[in-house]
Formats: C-alpha cells, structure tokens, sequence
C-alpha cells in the first residue's frame, strides 16, 4: 500500500489533479488512500477514509456522490440515496446525484421514484444516453408506455443505425397494440441486423396474432435456421401446424427442436398427444417415458394412464392415475378418469363417489364430471340424486353417454316417457354397435312395461 500510495502521490503533484476540497495536505493522505482501496475493490474500507475525508476537510458534493456510488455496489440503498441527497443538497445542478438516485430507486424497485430522479438528471446532461435507456426500461415496468416511446425515440434519433433501439421501440408498439408501427419496427431491425433472430421471431410472433400464418411459418422458420435452440420458434411452429390439423408438420418440427439438442419435456408430451390421436399408442408410449424421465409430473402420468386404458391394461391404467393424483391431488381430470372407470367395472363405488365427488367441487360446472357423479348416484341405488346431477349435465354437454344415463334413471323412476325420449337420443348418436343393441331392448323392454300396464288399466 506504502509503494502505491507514494507513487500515486508523484502523479497528484506533477499533474495537478486534485478536487478543490482536497489540495490541503490534511485531507490528502485520507482521499489517496480512499482511492486505493477503490481500486482495490475494498469497498467498505473505501468509503470510510472518504468519509474521513469530508471529516477533515469539510463536505464536497463530489466525495458525496463518489460515496453513494460504493454503497450501491455494497447493495446498501439506504446509505446510498442519504449521500447522493447531500450532494444535491450542496450543489442541485449537478447531474450524477439524480442518477444515482434514480439507480438506486431502480435496484430499490422503486420505479416511479426512480424514473423522477433520471428525468431530473436528464434535463441537466441530456447526452446521457445510458440512463436515458436505463428510464425507457423503467416506463416500461411501470406500463407507462408513452413516455418509453417518446425516449425511444429520443435515442433513434441519435443512433438511428441501432437495430436494438428499433426492436425495443416495435415491442412497445406491439405491446400497445399498434401492429402496424410494431411491424415497421421489427422490419427495420432485421434490415440492419439480418441475423438477428429474435427480430424474426417478434415478427412471427406479430403475424400468428394477426391470423397471418403463411408470413409467421416463414418468419418463424427463419429464426430457427438462425438459432437452432430457439426454443419458443419450434413450439410456435408447431402450434401453428397443429392447429391446421398438419400432424405430419408439427411432428415434424418437433422432432428436429429434439434432434438439434432441445430436451424439453413439453415438446415430448406434445408428440405423445399426436400419436394418441393417430391410436399409435406404443410410440406414445415411448414419448411419455421419455418425459417422464425429465419430471414426473400429474399431467405425463394421466396421459400415460389414458394410453394403458385404450390399449385395455386396467392394472397400468390405474397405477399411472393414482400416481397422477398422487402428484397432483387436485388434478380433476384424473380424478374423474378413474372414478368413471371404476363405476364401469362396478369397483370401489364409494371410492369412485369420493374421487368423482372432488373432481366436481374443482369444476362445478363440467358436463362430464356431473354425468360422473350423477352415474355413481346410480350406482349407490339414489335415482333422486342421479336425476338431479345427471339434468344439470346435459344442460351443459351434448353427449351420447349422458343420454344413455338418464334413459337409465327415468326407468328406474318410472318416468317412461322420458327414458324412451332420451334412449332414443343416445341410440341415435353413438356409434357403438352393441350399446346400440342393449338400447333398443331398453326402448322395447319399457314399451312393452307400458302395453302391459294400459292393457292392464284397460281390464279394470
């Protein structure tokens, strides 16, 4: 430290270089060793031989920002902003104290406080063009968008060359809803900087919104050539050629996200799904597994569990649905699932009722999960409950097997007319050929009840 501080000593006197506050040799000695420590990054031991400094020669708005600036790298805010006021305090038309207010509001989360400190410092070093960008980010957060654009465009004005000022500028447009300007934007980002990725990605991103899926395929393909990890394209893409019903495509993209080195557990369950749809059950199968691998999770356990029930493996079904509820108590899709399963099988019914019941307080108003309920009301011998649930369930579902039910429940309440009515709603819409069979011996059964009973009415 002794080597150090008598050569910078040397340097102080041949050139010159010293504050007002300092040039006393009593404050000398204290400031260099100050300025030492700084440099050293001894951050704490710093601030005290300045503040000693401001003890022996007096306060200096200087010495007082200085001092604020190290409080900010020791994270201590507080200390900071109490320094940086006495700087204003002693000398307002400096402009590093508001700055350094606004930064520390900043790191504060603070944002309105800080945005009013780096205005201030802005009026008065309006060339400042680092905090200028540091206060567009600061509107933003504080969803004041206006007045991040009008800063924006401040600095485009003065590096109208930086894509990156153009970009941000289009995501505030976008943000505002302003496609056209946000499209300008992002065009003349790329233009400056053509392997900027993410300009293309926005611009597809822009284009998915605006139901324009020929450009957003193209924009989107693009930023994917330009980063083969870009992680949210390939699920974009994806999405898009998903919703054409082009399973071949978004297999397609899926696969090459997996094959650049993207090992992520949605993209496996998304291709899990598409082979479930096409009942290739073993390759979904495959996918799961290799999602599981990632994170067992309650949504990859109930997939797996829907696969096993298709391919006729009870056993499996159940052990993968009392997993996903397992993981996921709450997870009402597996709840009903199994409950459901259970009834159909005439197994664990009370069981099934809890299961089933649960599933319903999540969703009070799922058509299938009260057709679920009302269908283990049944089951338990309570037609008046089963009635109750299973009408509110074809309120909101149009759905065969609900149908089916109720046509079950009014016979058992001898309400004939009824179950007719609705036996014949489900022999007409579902396409199983044996339910078809034992529907029609329900309608002919009940006919055949209500000859008997006329007939018999007809005799008294």
């Amino acid at each position: 430290m002794k080597k150090y501080l008598l050569l910078f000593f040397l340097v102080i006197i041949l050139t010159g270089c010293l504050t007002p506050v300092i040039k006393e040799d009593i404050v000398l000695k204290t400031y260099i060793t100050g300025l030492l420590y700084e440099e050293e990054k001894a951050t704490l031991s710093a601030i005290k031989e300045f503040e000693e400094t401001i003890k022996k020669g007096g306060p200096d708005p200087y010495l007082y920002i200085k001092i604020g600036n190290l409080y900010i790298k020791e994270n201590n805010y507080k200390k900071a902003k109490e320094n940086f006021q006495k700087a204003i305090n002693l000398n307002p038309g400096l402009y590093e104290p508001y700055f350094g207010l606004g930064l520390a509001y900043l790191l504060e989360k603070q944002y309105k406080l800080s945005a009013n400190y780096i205005e201030k410092g802005l009026k008065l070093k309006p060339d400042n063009h680092s905090f200028r960008l540091i206060l567009c980010d600061v509107y933003t957060k504080l969803n004041d968008l206006k007045m991040a654009e009008k800063h924006y465009k401040f600095l485009i004005e003065e590096y109208p060359k930086n894509y990156l000022l153009h970009y941000n500028l289009a995501k505030i447009y976008e943000t505002q809803k302003d496609h056209i300007n946000a499209e300008k934007g992002y065009q003349e980002a790329i233009s400056l900087q053509p392997n900027f990725w993410e300009g293309y990605l926005s611009l597809g991103i822009l284009y998915q919104k605006e139901n324009k899926l020929d450009k957003a395929k193209e924009y989107l393909e693009k930023s994917i050539y330009l980063n083969p990890l870009n992680k949210l394209g390939y699920a974009l893409l994806a999405s898009i050629y998903y919703s054409e019903k082009n399973d071949e495509k978004t297999k397609e993209i899926l696969l090459k996200a997996i094959g650049n080195g993207i090992k992520d557990k949605e993209f496996y369950d998304f291709l899990g799904s598409i082979y479930v749809n096409e009942k290739n059950y073993e390759i979904a199968e495959t996918y799961f597994f290799e999602s599981l691998k990632m994170e067992d999770t309650s949504d990859t356990r109930f997939k797996l569990g829907v696969i096993y029930d298709k391919k006729g493996d009870f056993e499996k079904m159940e052990e993968n649905m009392k997993k996903a509820i397992e993981l996921n108590p709450d997870n009402s899709l597996a709840l009903n699932y199994l409950g459901y399963s259970y009834l159909l099988k005439d197994k664990n019914i009370k069981e099934a009722y809890n299961m089933i019941k649960k599933a319903c307080k999540i969703e009070p108003n799922n058509g299938a999960y009260l057709d679920s309920l009302g269908w283990a009301y049944y089951k338990m011998g309570n037609y008046r409950k089963a009635k109750k649930y299973l009408e509110k369930a074809v309120k909101l579902e149009r759905d065969p097997e609900i149908y089916e039910h109720l046509g079950y429940v009014y016979y058992q309440l001898k309400e004939f007319e009824k179950s007719i009515l609705y036996f014949t709603k489900a022999y007409n819409e579902i396409d199983n050929e044996t339910k078809k069979k034992e529907i029609i011996e329900m309608i002919e059964k009940i006919k055949s009840i209500i000859k008997n009973e006329t007939s018999g009415e007809n005799k008294r």
